[in-house]
């Protein structure tokens, strides 16, 4: 295992609590808002950044710095799609792509607007913010007319 090698998230993450694994394997952010830290592990060639349901591969330390940094200030969100409560997959949104959010919006985002659309495969998603505050569950529902809604059905803290 790498010696120390995760010591540069001390200097970059100054005013957060870190918690390094015995082994320097991996580090916990500890979110001082609720339970959604951020974890980092190190594989020797590359480190892995763990947010509620998404996880990124990084093989440089900034870019994982402003992953990290993005989260934090609230400029990206983890979402991740269902379909009877099974996770599906996920990916990252950023604020702006948030903003007025739409089936259709989703459709594009996801790829999911061809012959396969969107509600064959997920029935419901969830986005998941560092503060806490823009947590969102929503499910898709078609209407008689054939148009699909996205439905709110939480928001806030966990």
């Amino acid at each position: 295992m790498s010696k120390k090698r995760l010591d540069f998230l001390k200097d970059a993450f100054r005013g957060f609590e870190l918690q390094f694994a015995e082994d320097e394997s991996n580090v916990v952010i500890l979110n001082p808002n609720y339970d959604e830290n951020i974890t980092v592990y190190d594989d020797e060639y590359e480190f892995i950044a763990c947010f509620s349901f998404q996880h990124r591969h990084f093989e440089d330390e900034e870019d994982l710095i402003e992953w990290i940094g993005k989260i934090i200030s609230g400029n990206t969100f983890a979402i991740e799609f269902f379909n009877n409560d099974q996770r599906r997959f996920g990916s990252e949104i950023d604020t702006e792509e948030l903003q007025g959010l739409t089936y259709k919006k989703l459709e594009q985002f996801t790829g999911y607007y061809g012959l396969t659309k969107l509600l064959d495969v997920v029935d419901s998603f969830k986005i998941r913010s560092w503060d806490g505050k823009n947590n969102f569950d929503y499910t898709m529902i078609c209407e008689e007319n054939g148009n699909v809604v996205i439905n709110q059905i939480f928001v806030g803290i966990l």
